[in-house]
Formats: C-alpha cells, sequence, structure tokens
C-alpha cells in the first residue's frame, strides 16, 4: 500500500479494494498525517468494512451518515460535523450507506500524543465521542495541507509540519478529550524533571541506555521515574527511546550517504537484525522499503 499507509489507515478491509478505493479519492498524506477527499461518492454497501488502525480518526460527512459502527454501536454521522474514533477502536458501516462523500483525517498516534504532551504535559490522548463542530479555521488548515502535498516546493517538510502540527492541537483544543485543564505547580515541577529526561534521551539517543542515569536526572528512583514517565508520554522510557532512534533512522534513509547497517548503528541499534525487526513493526515496511519509497517520490 505504500509508506506509513497500513501505519495510519490499517490493513483494512476498505469500501473498495485498495487500489480501486484510491482511484476514487484524493490522498493527501505525510509522515504524521494522511487527509482523504473522495471524488466521487463512496458506497459503503455492509459492515463487512469494519477496521481498526493505530491512528486517530476525525471524520466528517457532507451528509448525515445513519449508520456508522463503534465497538458494535450504531452512531450518528452528522451533516458537517466532526465525529471521532480513538486509536484502536473498531468501526465502519454499522448499515448500508451508498453515494457518500467527505472528508478523513486520519493521525499518527505517536504524533498526536507528542504535541499532547507539548501542550498538556500529558499523553495516552482519548477523545470523547461525539459530534463536533467543523469551522473555516480548520477547513483552512486542510486546504494548505492538501496544497503543500501536491506542490513539491523547497522546504515542503517543514511546511507539512508545521500544518499537521496545527491540525493536531486545533482538535486537542475543540474535540472534548481526557486531556487535563489545569497544571497544579507539583505538576509542573514533575513534568519540568521528565522534560530534562527527555532532552537527555534526544542528545544520547545514539549512546547505550541506563535507565540508572536517565532516572537520576529526573531526580526519581528507576522504579518511580518509569511510572511516572509512562503517565506523562504513554511509554516507558526505554520505549520513548526508541521511537527517537526510528524516527532519526528515517531521516537518514531520505538519502543514500549511508547504508542501511550504518543507519543502524548511528542511530543507537547495535544490532542489525534487531534494527530491521523493529523498524518494520513500527513504519509498516523494512529499512530497505522505506529508503526505495522515499527516494522514489
Amino acid at each position: 500500500m505504500g509508506i506509513d499507509k497500513v501505519k495510519i489507515l490499517g490493513e483494512g478491509p476498505y469500501p473498495l479494494p485498495m487500489d480501486d478505493f484510491q482511484k476514487k479519492i484524493n490522498l493527501s498524506m505525510d509522515t504524521d498525517i494522511c487527509i482523504i477527499i473522495p471524488k466521487v461518492g463512496i458506497d459503503f454497501p455492509d459492515n463487512a468494512q469494519q477496521h481498526v488502525h493505530d491512528s486517530f480518526e476525525f471524520f466528517i460527512p457532507s451528509s448525515t451518515m445513519p449508520y456508522l459502527s463503534l465497538e458494535k454501536q450504531c452512531y450518528i454521522g452528522e451533516k458537517g460535523k466532526i465525529w471521532t474514533v480513538n486509536s484502536g477502536q473498531y468501526h465502519g458501516p454499522h448499515k448500508p450507506m451508498l453515494n457518500k462523500h467527505f472528508i478523513s483525517i486520519n493521525i499518527d498516534t505517536d504524533f498526536l500524543n507528542e504535541i499532547a504532551y507539548s501542550v498538556y504535559g500529558k499523553a495516552n490522548v482519548y477523545f470523547k465521542q461525539g459530534n463536533y463542530s467543523f469551522d473555516n479555521r480548520l477547513r483552512e488548515l486542510i486546504s494548505l495541507f492538501t496544497e503543500e502535498c501536491s506542490s513539491f516546493q523547497h522546504g515542503r517538510q517543514l511546511v507539512l509540519k508545521s500544518i499537521s502540527t496545527q491540525i493536531a492541537v486545533y482538535l486537542l483544543r475543540q474535540i472534548d478529550n481526557n486531556m487535563p485543564f489545569l497544571l497544579s505547580s507539583s505538576y509542573n515541577t514533575s513534568k519540568a524533571n521528565i522534560d530534562k529526561s527527555i532532552e537527555y534521551l534526544r542528545d544520547q539517543y545514539d549512546e547505550e541506555y541506563s535507565l540508572e542515569e536517565v532516572a537520576k536526572i529526573a531526580h526519581l528512583s528507576p522504579y518511580y521515574f518509569i511510572k511516572t514517565f509512562k503517565s506523562y508520554t504513554g511509554k516507558t522510557p526505554y520505549e520513548y527511546l526508541l521511537c527517537l532512534r526510528v524516527n532519526k533512522a528515517k531521516e537518514l534513509l531520505t538519502s543514500r550517504d549511508f547504508n542501511i547497517t550504518e543507519v543502524s548503528y548511528k542511530c543507537g541499534f547495535n544490532n542489525l537484525s534487531n534494527f530491521i525487526t523493529f523498524f518494520k513493526r513500527k513504519v509498516g515496511v523494512t529499512p530497505y522499503q522505506y529508503r526505495k519509497i522515499m527516494l522514489n517520490r
């Protein structure tokens, strides 16, 4: 299906075979966000197309869709409203719906949780199910994103990252979720210490990992450091470090400056096989496939 599409969109099933589905939609995609806008009406013939994916989905019907299924419950997707699907929730049509137009925004879970942590000092985002207002600001951001995806101008990736961040922050602000409204002084103190440990991991991502060393930076015992770190970021410190290493590897794989083995070691993976296995699990393709796709764009 192509780079990151399986990770963001899931493995289906889709309303049509993927080749046919892609012919009927405009798909704009960066590494963190995918936006789908059909060129023609899409048929949802039955509930066989229910699926699950690791990303968050924000679904905006152009006309009322009365038979949307979420975790086997039937909901109404109101015309021109944002209908939310959290990461890992099973969803799709509950009954047949034909000739439907919509906008679908899929956001990578790691990316959205990283933005949430930057804004609120807390990750593990969960949105309350409902139909939410779709205003001109989000329309504008969607338009900017789709235009930039098709432009291929210098600085394209920087612009897309900026727009993706704005879309994520907008949705966190506008849609009911489990993020805190106010931060206490003790919360801010804990966050400041965790921020120091995150900064350390970002600077030392290619070095040998020492839990004791990172916990010392946060002024916590290793046991409480792991618990506190995960409560803020949604990941253990080591899981967070592995994600940093994969993101750095993705950067290095966009050129031919280093072979795959060199990329592995430069990113802190001391075993090539482990690097390839973990990269494929996180990204959806092997490092070799990722490089080929990125260089042939």
